[in-house]
């Protein structure tokens, strides 16, 4: 977020030059009583904009050196108008009568810098904590909002489901055969973790890998040898959390959009990398179908990331493979 607010600082700039010109209008003819007020201004609006190109700067990121760093500018600041003007001659006979010359000038003019410094850095930071305050209130009621559509969705899409879970316990009581009963349980399993899952921020990576294993079940059971998935997951990472169905997700997105065939299988690997980042490779052999692409479901992920941590995905396509990871929160 970088407001520089121009508006204010034009504003605040002609107050002080306005209480420069008022002081010394009894002291100063015309002429010089307006390049006061010029070189005030001028002063106090390039310290304004200083200030705020600090303030927006991600580094440093303590507040106190930012104040350290725009004050010191602002004292820097303040000599450059004074350069501007000292060569007309009522301001160099002034300079001339005075004990030490152009060194009383120079300190004067520092403190002067300072203080105006100090006074509109505090007004900039309290421009700035407000706007931050409304941007995270903003972000707080966006994702308020995105929750209660998604339990809206989920709402409508969800018809009796304890009706459906009983009818799969039923039907698998009712099937002897390993393979249909085995394919049954992983899809109650499945059901049972996007509903228990609906309104949760966060999981954790163990219950999100349980979640997908029964996923890649019943994938495994539609495209048998077609499908190859390569698991590799740090024991250290089994705690971490990530938004659910996010893995999911990405595994979805390689079966959709890829061709996988038993003579040019679809290969997706599933590691973590230091125990922080989850990573989700996938060969490519894209469909060819007119309009299709990876953005939507992608830019959902990303903006869940964003609105729960501040942190984004990574996305990187080679000849080869696609390749997305994820943080570990």
């Amino acid at each position: 977020m970088k407001k520089f607010y121009p508006i204010t600082g034009l504003i605040i700039s002609i107050f002080i030059a306005l209480m420069g010109y008022v002081m010394r209008l009894n002291r100063e003819d015309i002429a010089a009583s307006i390049r006061t007020f010029s070189s005030s201004f001028i002063n106090s609006f390039l310290s304004w904009l200083f200030i705020q190109y600090i303030l927006t700067r991600s580094t440093p990121r303590s507040y106190g050196w930012k104040a350290v760093i725009a004050i010191a500018g602002c004292m820097i600041v303040s000599l450059i108008p004074f350069t501007i003007i000292r060569h007309f001659a009522d301001v160099q006979s002034r300079i001339e009568a005075l004990p030490r010359g152009i060194r009383v000038v120079h300190f004067l003019l520092l403190m002067r810098g300072m203080v105006i410094g100090g006074f509109l850095y505090f007004i900039a930071y309290l421009l700035r904590m407000a706007s931050l305050k409304r941007q995270s209130e903003l972000e707080n009621e966006q994702l308020k909002k995105e929750n209660l559509q998604a339990r809206l969705s989920l709402l409508q899409e969800q018809v009796s489901p304890h009706f459906l879970f009983n009818s799969l316990g039923t039907l698998r009581s009712m099937v002897h055969e390993k393979a249909p009963r085995e394919f049954i349980q992983r899809l109650s399993e499945v059901y049972r973790y996007l509903l228990s899952n609906r309104m949760a921020d966060l999981v954790t990576l163990r219950e999100e890998l349980d979640f997908t294993h029964a996923y890649l079940h019943i994938l495994n059971e539609r495209f048998e040898d077609a499908l190859i998935t390569d698991i590799q997951i740090a024991d250290s990472a089994l705690q971490k959390r990530l938004p659910p169905a996010s893995l999911q997700l990405l595994v979805e997105n390689a079966v959709k959009h890829n061709v996988a065939a038993v003579d040019s299988p679809l290969r997706i690997s599933i590691q973590t990398t230091d125990g922080r980042i989850l990573t989700v490779t996938n060969s490519i052999l894209k469909k060819n179908r007119a309009g299709d692409n990876l953005g939507s479901g992608l830019n959902n992920l990303r903006e869940r990331y964003r609105l729960l941590s501040n942190l984004d995905i990574d996305v990187k396509e080679t000849d080869g493979t696609f390749t997305v990871q994820i943080p570990l929160i």
